[in-house]
C-alpha cells in the first residue's frame, strides 16, 4: 500500500502540472495579453520580472482594503434598509 500511495500523488502531481501548464498556455495566447505584452510597458516589465512581481504584489494588497469598504459599504446599506423597513412597519 506505501507503493501505491507515491504513484497516486505523482499521477496527481502530472494532471496538477498539465491543467497549470493549459492555463498559462490560455493566458499567453489571449489577445489582449499578447498586445500588452509586444507594447512598450510589456517589454519592460517582461525585461524587470522583480519589478513586475512588486507591481502584482501591489496592486493585489490595495485591492483587499478596497473589497473590504465596498463589503461594509453594502452592509450598511442593508442594515439601513431593514431599519427603515422595521420602523416604517410599526
Amino acid at each position: 500500500m506505501a507503493k501505491e500511495e507515491p504513484q497516486s500523488i505523482s499521477r496527481d502531481l502530472q494532471e496538477l502540472q498539465k491543467k497549470l501548464s493549459l492555463l498559462i498556455d490560455s493566458f499567453q495566447n489571449n489577445s489582449k495579453v499578447v498586445a500588452f505584452m509586444k507594447s512598450p510597458v510589456g517589454q519592460y516589465l517582461d525585461s524587470h520580472p522583480f519589478l513586475a512581481f512588486t507591481l502584482l504584489v501591489f496592486i493585489v494588497m490595495s485591492a483587499v482594503p478596497v473589497g473590504f469598504f465596498l463589503l461594509i459599504l453594502v452592509l450598511t446599506t442593508l442594515a439601513a434598509l431593514l431599519g427603515v423597513i422595521i420602523l416604517e412597519g410599526h
